[in-house]
């Protein structure tokens, strides 16, 4: 990489490149970043985000915190990406918080029945204070997602062995099991709703 080039108008000069500079303003999974590059340029398809990407990647604009997975690669802007972005469309964008861990963040990002149950207990939790059980969940979120409790249950336990999630406690009639985020899940909750 040459230190003098200058990717400002590189960046602008094609409008899907434009779209996923701009879409990129946190880590971001390819499909996250096609669908918030959708609504600047609705004739962006997938295949087209992951060839820019690699450009990107080539001019060292933008970086890949899991390049050894192929599903759920989790991309974010370098520190001249940022300074580029800013330079060319005066987007700020800012650092990525190193309080999380990225692997298991991109771990929940690429499975909707992981986040829906991670965003749901964060919901619950913010309104009772206290631990819930997968059954309540899949009642929190039965009115906008069918989704099955086994399925929800599985999640659950992903989250757990993540260290995202932790069983606290069982109900005294039916002895279910009660959950609660950690400080991580609390963290990556926070993240996701950003």
């Amino acid at each position: 990489m040459s230190l003098d080039r200058n990717d400002v108008p590189w960046l602008k000069k094609g409008s899907q490149r434009a779209a996923v500079a701009q879409a990129l303003r946190k880590p971001m999974t390819g499909m996250e970043i096609c669908t918030v590059a959708r609504t600047i340029n609705p004739r962006i398809q997938l295949r087209d985000v992951w060839h820019l990407l690699q450009q990107m990647q080539e001019r060292d604009i933008v970086y890949c915190f899991n390049p050894r997975l192929i599903t759920g690669r989790l991309y974010a802007l370098t520190e001249l990406g940022r300074d580029d972005v800013h330079a060319a469309f005066g987007i700020v964008v800012s650092t990525p918080p190193e309080n999380i861990d990225w692997r298991k963040y991109s771990w929940v990002v690429r499975a909707k029945i992981r986040r829906l149950a991670l965003t749901a207990l964060a919901e619950m939790e913010a309104k009772t204070h206290a631990p819930q059980t997968v059954t309540a969940m899949r009642k929190h979120l039965r009115t906008e997602h069918a989704i099955g409790l086994n399925p929800l249950i599985r999640a659950i336990k992903e989250l757990a062995k993540l260290g995202l999630v932790i069983q606290n406690g069982v109900t005294d009639e039916r002895s279910c099991k009660l959950y609660r985020l950690t400080k991580m899940g609390q963290r990556v909750v926070h993240q996701l709703n950003q």
